[in-house]
């Protein structure tokens, strides 16, 4: 009998030194991602994209919640938006779960022009102004027409400035000539947006990453 509660203490022993180290006999939960890819389309100016992929229940136990997080990035490493694809059925050890993540925005395109004024001096003149893109996209191309009138009200000329990749937020600090010699008799201007072509929609997101979320499993009894 001495010997039997003997052998029982070195096993309770060896179980709890285990058990502090850190060891466990239960089975491990867990998720492994396969395979994902991003694909987008764009309707009326609004832009779809998803992330489909497909993970699997690489470990011993059944999955009753498993999420994996997809996060969407533009080209210049800009977060746009991060979301969660979770399971609704259980998933048991070798089963594989197709996932699907998906994020959706409008495209809207716009230059505002914040200020203009009229600068003269003994051999020329020009319009300096400030515009802004404030859309949500950016901006490939954009064109500010600008108008230069005589004191009766009379058109005399019109120029244009341009720009290239103007940033969604991004300043244009603009600048219009005045294409002819005479411009002493400039006495007003105006400005106009006339032009302004954005980022093809489907280029707004350009690349997705995935990782596992949350896991909760329950072992399986034999």
């Amino acid at each position: 009998m001495n010997k039997t509660r003997l052998w029982l203490s070195v096993f309770l022993m060896i179980s709890v030194s285990f058990l502090a180290k850190g060891c466990s006999f239960l089975p491990k939960t867990s998720l492994m991602i396969l395979a994902y890819h991003l694909e987008k389309r764009v309707v009326d100016d609004e832009l779809t994209a998803e992330i489909k992929g497909a993970a699997v229940n690489d470990g011993g136990t059944e999955l009753q919640y498993a999420e994996v997080i997809g996060k969407f990035y533009h080209k210049d490493g800009t977060l746009l938006y991060s979301g969660v694809a979770s399971t609704t059925t259980l998933i048991s050890p070798g089963e594989i779960w197709e996932f699907t993540i998906s994020y959706s925005r409008d495209v809207h395109p716009s230059l505002n022009i914040l200020s203009w004024d009229l600068k003269k001096d003994s051999s020329a003149a020009r319009i300096i102004g400030i515009a802004e893109n404030n859309g949500d996209v950016m901006l490939s191309f954009a064109e500010i027409t600008g108008p230069f009138y005589s004191a009766g009200d009379h058109e005399m000329a019109s120029a244009t400035d341009t720009t290239t990749r103007l940033g969604v937020g991004e300043l244009w600090e603009f600048t219009i000539f005045y294409p002819a010699p005479n411009s002493e008799d400039v006495d007003y201007v105006t400005v106009e947006v006339t032009k302004e072509e954005s980022e093809p929609a489907q280029d707004v997101v350009d690349y997705a990453t995935v990782e596992v979320g949350m896991l909760s499993g329950r072992t399986i009894m034999p």
